[in-house]
This record gives structure tokens, C-alpha cells and sequence, in this order.
């Protein structure tokens, strides 16, 4: 048997054995689809909208009722009750029957009337869900800000005396352009999602193989393999890339030849570590005990969430190490940032480098070390 008789039996094999083998369909070809629709759902609305408060208007002016007014109609939030009791709001709070309290303290408006400094607004916010606090602040911070201009404009002039507007500051996105929470998280989540059916799936398989000792007849039959999960992680990443960011209104439309060369690196890397890391389980329900909880700590190791600068060193270093870090760095550069080949030449040579690296020790594990695979 000749080098390409050994790659295409190999994939052959490869192809038969995901199809035989109910678990491994189901996660490397269901679970990435499935996935495509269900984890974007929860992010549909983009942007939180009508979260409650409690507005407390110790002042009762008419800059006061001006700055209920503009709450009363802002999408962002939903008063809930006006009223002058700030230990009943703050017993909502602690319930967690609102997710903000707006203060209005008194002689606000006189005190801002008469040049003399005010006791100024204040938010008490619950801090329990991060991305809701962070949406109502953002949002009380705009509709206080207008409504409190629009408040003492009247009195101001008709006291004769000139107000200053402050400067206003417009900030335009410039990627994620809805500002929308799901845009920010969505195309990296996508990426893990890739990596982890594809380490999964594969692992399993690789663990199956060594339970029934079908081990690879030599290197030629291992790539072979790793061709045709490739040709399946490839699949997956393009449905993301390509039809779920469109479906779903993601940024997206980066160059069309960084995406697919950086694409091919992460999956080939990926493949790579997954044959290598199968290379130790000896049965493949194992595998799915010790991987099911990995997906959380390497999408947190990806430098989406927390930046590497804020890692301990050791962490940020031993992130390197997976083909998921780079693949969600440049894939979110050029997917979302329109990031070309010279931008992402760094991530590129990382995967280039981790795809060699991992695919000699999987070739070392399965080829040169074939007699300690056996089944014990």
C-alpha cells in the first residue's frame, strides 16, 4: 500500500467510524449545528431593555419631576415606583424587585440654582449581574444627563442667569456597531465551539480506536484521519463563519483569504491536539468525563473576556499552548475587525507552529509508540 492508498484508507476509515458511532455523530456534526441556533438565542435582543428601577425624589422640584419624566420614558428602563421611602427602595433592591435606585436628594435643584454645591444624584445598582448593572448605569448616565439639562434650563432663564451645557461627547462603534452583548461574545464563543466538538469528538473516537485496538497501520493512515476530520471541523467553522454571523446580524465580512487560511490553521492545529490528547484514553467515555467541563476555563484562557496582560504569567503562558487562543484571537480580528494576512501573521505562525508541534507528538503516540497503545 502506497503513501495516498494509506491517506485515502485512513479517511475512509475515519468517515465510517463517525457515522457507526452514535456519540461521536451527535458531537462532532449535531452539536455544532444545533449549537449555531440555540447559543445565540439567549443574546437575540442584543442589548438589555426595560430593566426596573425605583426612583426616590426627596427634592420635588420641577427638575426632580422633569428627571422622572425622561426615565418614565426611556426604553433602557422601567420605573417601577416614585416615592419619597429610600429604605422601601433600598428593601427592593435587596429582593432584587428592582435592579436600581435613583436618588434624588433634597434641595437639588436650589442647590444647583444658587451656584452653591448639591448633594448630587445617585445610583445604587445590583451588582449580582454584571451586564445588566453595566447596561442600567450606562443608560441612567444618558437619560440623567439630558433630562437634567432640560430641567434647569427654565428656571436658569428665568432666574437670568446662564447655564452651561456641558460638552457632549458621540461615540460611534467601530466593530461592533450595535454594541450589542451578543456581537462581543457570540463570534468568540463560535470559535470554542468549534474547538470543542472537533477535541471531543475526535478524542472519543481516538479513545474507541484503543479500546478495540484498531490502531493506525502507519503514518500515512493517521493523516489520512486527520484529513478527514479536518474536512469536518472545516464544515463546522464555515456554517459559523458564513451562515450563522449572517443569520444572526454578527459583525462579519472580513477579507475572504485570511478567513479561510486562518480557519484551515485552526482546524488543522486543533485536529492535531485532539489525535494527540486521544492518544491517552483508553476507552472513549472517558474522555467526555474529563473534557465536558474544559469548554468554560479554555474560552476564559482565549484572552475574550480577561486580557492576557491581567493573567498571572504562568496562565497566559500555558494559553498559548492551545490552538483555541490564537484561533479566537485571529478569527475574531478577521471576522469581525476585517483584519488581513498581515495582521494576523502572528496568530497565523502560532498555529502553523502548534499544528507541526502536536501533530509529531500525535504521529510519535500512534506510529512510533503503537505497542503501548494497546488495550490492557
Amino acid at each position: 500500500m502506497n503513501a495516498l492508498d494509506g491517506v485515502l484508507a485512513g479517511a475512509a476509515d475515519t468517515f465510517r467510524s463517525v457515522l457507526r458511532t452514535r456519540p461521536a455523530l451527535m458531537i462532532l456534526v449535531l452539536a455544532g449545528f444545533l449549537y449555531g441556533f440555540y447559543y445565540p438565542a439567549a443574546y437575540q435582543h442584543q442589548v438589555a431593555s426595560a430593566l426596573p428601577v425605583t426612583v426616590v425624589d426627596l427634592d420635588q422640584s420641577s427638575a426632580s419631576r422633569r428627571i422622572t419624566e425622561h426615565l418614565l420614558a426611556a426604553p433602557q428602563v422601567s420605573v417601577q415606583t416614585v416615592s419619597q421611602d429610600f429604605e422601601g427602595a433600598r428593601r427592593q433592591l435587596e429582593r432584587r424587585q428592582v435592579d436600581a435606585i435613583v436618588l434624588i436628594p433634597r434641595d437639588f435643584e436650589r442647590g444647583v440654582l444658587s451656584g452653591t454645591r448639591p448633594d448630587a444624584l445617585a445610583f445604587y445598582l445590583n451588582g449580582a449581574y454584571i451586564v445588566r448593572a453595566s447596561a442600567i448605569g450606562t443608560a441612567l448616565q444618558g437619560v440623567l444627563s439630558a433630562a437634567l439639562a432640560e430641567a434647569l434650563e427654565g428656571p436658569a432663564r428665568a432666574l437670568g442667569l446662564q447655564t452651561l451645557m456641558p460638552v457632549k461627547a458621540v461615540a460611534h462603534p467601530l466593530f461592533n456597531t450595535r454594541e450589542g452583548y451578543g456581537s462581543y461574545v457570540v463570534p468568540g464563543v463560535a470559535v470554542v465551539i468549534v474547538h470543542q466538538t472537533l477535541l471531543m469528538g475526535v478524542v472519543l473516537l481516538m479513545g474507541e480506536r484503543r479500546r478495540t485496538a484498531q490502531h493506525f497501520a502507519g503514518g500515512a493512515q493517521l493523516v489520512g484521519a486527520g484529513l478527514a476530520f479536518s474536512l469536518i471541523g472545516l464544515m463546522t467553522a464555515f456554517f459559523y463563519f458564513g451562515f450563522v454571523f449572517w443569520f444572526q446580524d454578527y459583525p462579519r465580512g472580513g477579507p475572504f483569504l485570511a478567513m479561510c487560511l486562518t480557519t484551515l490553521l485552526f482546524v488543522i492545529a486543533t485536529v492535531a491536539f485532539a489525535l494527540f490528547i486521544g492518544s491517552f484514553f483508553d476507552r472513549g467515555e472517558r474522555s467526555a468525563q474529563v473534557l465536558a467541563a474544559s469548554s468554560a476555563l479554555i474560552f476564559f484562557l482565549s484572552g475574550v473576556p480577561w486580557p492576557f496582560e491581567a493573567m498571572p504569567a504562568l496562565l497566559a503562558n500555558l494559553a498559548h499552548l492551545l490552538p483555541s487562543t490564537a484561533g479566537v484571537q485571529g478569527l475574531v480580528k478577521v471576522n469581525q475587525m476585517s483584519a488581513g494576512l498581515a495582521d494576523v501573521r502572528p496568530e497565523l505562525l502560532q498555529l502553523l507552529g502548534l499544528g507541526v508541534f502536536y501533530g509529531a507528538l500525535a504521529w510519535w503516540r500512534w506510529v512510533r509508540q503503537r505497542p503501548k497503545l494497546s488495550p490492557t
